[in-house]
């Protein structure tokens, strides 16, 4: 039974996940010693695998299936021409579905999270709590109703599926009780060990109110103004500078690259730039283009024909840390949320502070990119909004479902459609009799009841 596997923790190192091929079926299959025995791993221990693990979601199998499914890139090689099509089976992203449960996953954050609660270190246990309702509130996102109440339970082999909206609920609670953890100011956080802020708490709210209103910006398409409205208040108290941005940590050294970085070197030419994004930011003159591809044979930047960035600070960099939350993002929620509130000149003043975002992040100037949003009104200040945060959540999973609930931008379709939703991994669906063989999973997930055309 997949999400039950006992993982060991003696084999965590910064860049353990790292090494490991990158083909469209990655999988991080723990090291089993007993699997009857409980792991003898301190917090320390378990936080340094989750955290490698969490970058491994944000950056693997899935961001290359969201970045091909929104043109911010094109499969151009081998299976991945086959994925750019929506030719999808329930081993593409098997690895990926176990994952959050096993190695870095729901085993390991439960052990941990009980360690330091345990302990009183309820800072700790908050920023557990935050991983722990990325990588759920993320994979509800992508499969729907998941294993979860019942999921990583001792005495439970076959774990139900959770309704969508169930997961989503638990998962705001969960924040909710990370921020208090956050804010008691209780027990020793993790220190260094911490890659992204080395414990600080103020950090760690700002990324969980931020989670929160990602995840009720999941719920417009069906909640309406009631998921606008929470999404803009809890965003107004999320990320606000660059420095508060979570990101895929990683370095020069070979074990912890930046897994696009081992992908572009180990597939090169499998995936290359997209067929929407490349000539939108090129009519648009984006300055961010030098950090998003390197230029194409003959000069400048065409869709199929660049790769990723390697220049320090671009995409495709060995050491490029991937932003996972951002304040970018923080902001072009609010001016999503205060436009479909009927407060345009609210939108488009949130929408320039992503800019900012941007420019200060990349060390650039976006006045093309404001230019747009003054002149911009009614529909075409929406659609000018949700582009921008196309533009900047590069690579990021959360592109695709945004596209899913925006239909924004206007991408060309390749035929049968985006799909809506990802198959359960195979090797779950053969060992929990709970998960529909894949002619039955239902094609759209139920925050996303309607397609894009």
């Amino acid at each position: 039974m997949t999400v039950m596997r006992t993982a060991t923790l003696a084999r965590v190192v910064a860049g353990a996940l790292l090494l490991l091929p990158l083909g469209a079926c990655e999988f991080i299959s723990p090291t089993e010693s007993n699997p009857n025995a409980v792991p003898a791993a301190t917090v320390d221990q378990l936080f340094t695998g989750i955290q490698v693990n969490t970058y491994f979601v944000a950056e693997g199998q899935i961001s290359r299936l969201s970045a091909m499914w929104t043109q911010q890139m094109t499969g151009t090689d081998r299976q991945f021409v086959a994925l750019d099509r929506y030719i999808l089976t329930e081993e593409d992203a098997d690895g990926e579905f176990s994952t959050i449960y096993t190695g870095g996953g729901l085993i390991d954050l439960k052990l941990a999270t009980a360690q330091a609660t345990t302990a009183g270190r309820r800072v700790y246990a908050g920023i557990l709590k935050v991983h722990q309702a990325y990588m759920f509130g993320m994979a509800a996102s992508l499969f729907g109703a998941i294993p979860y109440s019942q999921a990583a339970t001792a005495g439970i082999d076959n774990p139900k599926l959770d309704d969508q909206a169930v997961v989503y609920d638990a998962i705001q609670k969960l924040l909710d009780e990370a921020i208090a953890d956050l804010t008691s100011g209780a027990g020793a956080g993790p220190g260094a060990v911490d890659l992204n802020f080395a414990g600080n708490a103020a950090r760690w709210i700002a990324v969980a109110r931020t989670l929160k209103a990602r995840y009720h910006m999941h719920w417009g398409e069906v909640r309406g103004n009631t998921a606008y409205q929470i999404a803009l208040t809890e965003a107004a108290q999320g990320i606000t500078a660059n420095a508060g941005n979570w990101r895929g940590i990683h370095a020069s050294t070979s074990t912890e690259n930046n897994l696009w970085f081992q992908f572009m070197r180990d597939r090169s030419g499998y995936i290359s730039s997209g067929d929407f994004l490349v000539p939108s930011m090129v009519s648009r003159t984006d300055a961010r283009l030098p950090f998003y591809f390197s230029p194409a044979a003959g000069g400048g930047f065409r869709a199929r024909a660049s790769l990723l960035a390697t220049v320090s600070g671009g995409y495709g960099a060995l050491d490029f840390n991937t932003p996972i939350v951002s304040c970018a993002e923080a902001a072009y929620i609010r001016a999503e949320a205060q436009y479909r509130l009927g407060n345009q000149p609210a939108a488009r003043t949130a929408a320039k502070d992503g800019l900012v975002c941007e420019e200060t992040r990349f060390g650039v100037l976006l006045a093309a990119q404001k230019t747009a949003l003054d002149a911009a009104a009614g529909q075409a200040l929406l659609d000018e909004i949700v582009l921008q945060k196309y533009t900047a959540l590069f690579l990021n999973i959360e592109a695709w479902n945004d596209w899913k609930r925006t239909c924004i931008p206007k991408i060309s379709q390749r035929a049968g459609g985006v799909p809506g939703r990802l198959y359960y991994g195979q090797g779950e669906r053969q060992s929990n009799p709970n998960i529909p063989q894949t002619s039955q999973q239902p094609k759209r997930n139920a925050n996303d009841p309607t397609a894009c055309t």
